[in-house]
């Protein structure tokens, strides 16, 4: 990730043939976190800009070491840790629920659901929210995921 000083605007590029993760249910009911997609990868981002009036922007695609490299934008922001509660409580005020129990990602991450429009969010740690010099708290880097009907089965022993 590289930031250009003159639009203010953070480069981020997948390293090759990688992009991120996605969520998946498993035969046995569970959910588990794999790599994800190109398309799967970029669904993501078109959530995050959607869910969270974000301004990720695809720059390209590259080609490395035979591999394929997708590179995005962001707007720099600036601002401080969150804590936990910061966090729930930015994701209920958008009608997410937290799944109680379930983390995927980084150890002891938050995963949220909202049956509103059936997307989960995983992957909620403090490195992944800021709060902005207006107390405004920020998602950065969530892993979203419109739920099909066997993750949305897998996530019910996780909801209130």
């Amino acid at each position: 990730m590289w930031l250009d000083e003159a639009t203010q605007r953070y480069f981020k590029a997948t390293h090759a043939g990688k992009f991120g993760f996605y969520v998946i249910a498993l035969s046995d009911g569970t959910a588990e976190l794999t790599g994800a997609t190109p398309l799967e990868y970029l669904e993501r981002l078109q959530l995050q800009n959607e869910l969270f009036t974000d301004d990720i922007r695809l720059v390209g695609v590259a080609i490395e070491r035979n591999q394929t490299v997708i590179v995005t934008s962001q707007e720099a922001i600036r601002g401080r840790d969150v804590t936990a509660e910061e966090m729930t409580a930015f994701m209920r005020k958008l009608w997410f629920q937290p799944l109680h129990g379930l983390s995927l990602g980084r150890p002891g991450s938050l995963a949220f659901y909202r049956d509103l429009d059936e997307v989960a969010a995983f992957d909620a740690h403090p490195g992944n929210f800021v709060k902005d010099d207006n107390g405004v708290v920020l998602p950065i880097d969530l892993v979203l995921v419109r739920a099909d009907a066997a993750l949305q089965t897998a996530f019910a022993p996780f909801l209130d």
